[in-house]
Parts: structure tokens; sequence; C-alpha cells
């Protein structure tokens, strides 16, 4: 079956008024066979675009990036704390930027061919949410087991449910993955090479929720009050503004969606924040309703997880 494309989240830093308005009218706002890129605050975004004319080097290698609009403050990014991927807008005022990636904003194949560049280099992380998406799909026929996805005889990625965690192929295609067969694994089964990346089963359902165009909550959630269990378990950094938004209103008591829309949040951001916070655990309504957790009867059984 096959799969949602995600969307990923671009950061623009320097560009006037007007490349920006020309550069976001070129993005595909929706995932098609494609995935979507939408615009984020530059700071949780996925890959950034800055502005070749505004950026200059400092002597300590420090990016120094005016911003042309007045909210904005400057911009200042240590090149060795660089992340993620980066491209700068033509024409470019310092030399020293040459040799990195750059791109014509006002050209839609320019701007096509970049993010095709970046959907390359953000591999591990469409990886991840094309993993998070099968086992969404997949989830309410498993057990609580190891199982191995093959396509074609070639081992892909290795879900452990039982100690949370998923190896797998960065540079798996979406059409492997969606074809990939689902084969239980033993405990002393070969170990894995070099080339597989590990990662926390959770970590790897939070990904996939920041990265889905759907509404991924039980239906549930839409009609009761939500609370806070427990802060959420992924790294500090990953929190958005309107997830920490999300948490200081649920740290003051049980708090329902329409509450949340009055309140000012964002709808589709919203969808996008519990259902990380459903994956990792960290909330539930009020009756309880937190299928993602294994409950002991469960383990015994060998019956299928829920989300």
């Amino acid at each position: 079956m096959a799969l949602d494309r995600p969307i990923f989240w671009l950061g623009i830093a320097g560009l006037t008024p007007q490349q920006r308005a020309e550069l976001v009218a070129f993005l595909p706002s929706q995932p098609t066979s494609l995935p979507a890129w939408r615009v984020a605050k530059f700071d949780e975004a996925d890959a950034w675009c800055v502005s070749g004319m505004a950026a200059h080097w400092l002597d300590d290698g420090t990016l120094v990036v005016p911003d042309s609009r007045r909210a904005e403050s400057v911009l200042k990014l240590p090149l060795a704390s660089v992340d993620r991927p980066l491209a700068f807008t033509t024409p470019l005022a310092s030399p020293e930027i040459e040799p990195l990636t750059t791109f014509d904003p006002g050209s839609e194949r320019a701007i096509y061919m970049l993010l095709k560049k970046f959907e390359t280099w953000l591999q591990p992380l469409r990886a991840q949410y094309f993993l998070g998406a099968l086992l969404h799909q997949e989830m309410a026929g498993l057990q609580h087991a190891t199982y191995a996805l093959v396509h074609q005889s070639v081992l892909l990625a290795v879900v452990d449910i039982p100690k949370r965690r998923i190896d797998y192929l960065a540079d798996a295609s979406p059409v492997q993955l969606e074809q990939a067969s689902w084969e239980k694994r033993g405990p002393s089964e070969d170990e894995l090479a070099p080339r597989f990346r590990r990662a926390n089963l959770m970590h790897v359902m939070w990904q996939f929720a920041q990265h889905s165009a759907g509404d991924l909550l039980p239906a549930g959630y839409a009609k009761e009050p939500i609370r806070l269990r427990y802060q959420p378990q992924v790294p500090d950094a990953w929190l958005k503004e309107s997830q920490r938004t999300v948490l200081r209103t649920l740290e003051r008591g049980p708090t329902s969606v329409p509450q949340f829309h009055k309140a000012g949040l964002n709808p589709g951001q919203l969808v996008r924040d519990l259902a990380s916070l459903y994956f990792d655990g960290a909330i539930s309504t009020v009756s309880g309703n937190v299928p993602w957790l294994v409950s002991t009867e469960t383990r015994a059984s060998g019956r299928g997880l829920m989300f």
C-alpha cells in the first residue's frame, strides 16, 4: 500500500520580501508523489535557505545574516554547528560562500533541483518517517517481538518492539519500504552491517507525526479533554515553541482540542504536536486512552499492539 509522503520544513533567512514570496510560491505545499515543503521557524526547520547577498562571514567562522523583516533579529550561525542542509541564494556578496550550495531563488527549476538535493541529504529523516508510517499502519497486527523488513531479499530494517528500537538503512527508498514484508526475527540472528543506523522507536514515531499531513490522533482525542502524564522522552532540543505552549497548557490541567483552538494555536500544527506527544505516551485522554503503551496483559498474551 502506498504511504503518504512527508512534509519537510524549510527555514528562510535574509531574503527580501519579494524573494521570499517567489520562493514560497514555488514550494510544493501538499504531499503528492513527492514530499511537500512548507516554511517553518528557522531553528525548527529541516533545511535552511539563506540570502547569499545578505550573508557574510566573521573571522571566527560565524555566519551573520541580517533579516530584511524588522521583526526578525540578526541571525548568527557558527558554521561548525550547522547540522542540517544549507543553501544560499545567488548572487553572492561573499566569495567564501562560493564552494557551498547555491541556487537562483527566482527559478522554479533551480528550486526544484535544490529540494531534490535537500531530500537526498535528509535520507535518514525520510527513512524514519516511512518507518513510522509503516508502524502506524501495521501495529495492530504486530506482536511483542522483533521483525525484519525485507524487500527482494534485502534487509532494510529491524524493528525490535521489546527493546523499543529500530535499526535501518538510511538510503532505503519509499518504494522499497512500502513493498517490504514483515518477517519475525530471532534475538540471536546475525549482527547488522555497520551502515545500519539505530533509532529509538518513540523518536521515530515522533518524527513521523511531526512530518505528517494527516490527523493521526484517535477519534477520542477530539472529544475528550487531554491530560499530561509526564514530560516527553525526546531530546529537549526537539521541542518546538508550539509544543512547549501545549505542554505549559496541559500542566495547568486537562484541556480539550476546542480549548486549544480558542487559545489561538494553529490547528494543523496542533494535530502534529498532540500526535507526537501521544506516540511518546506523554498524554492521554482523561478516560485513560493510551493505546501506544503496551499493557502487562498484552505482553503476556502476545496480542497485537494498538495505536
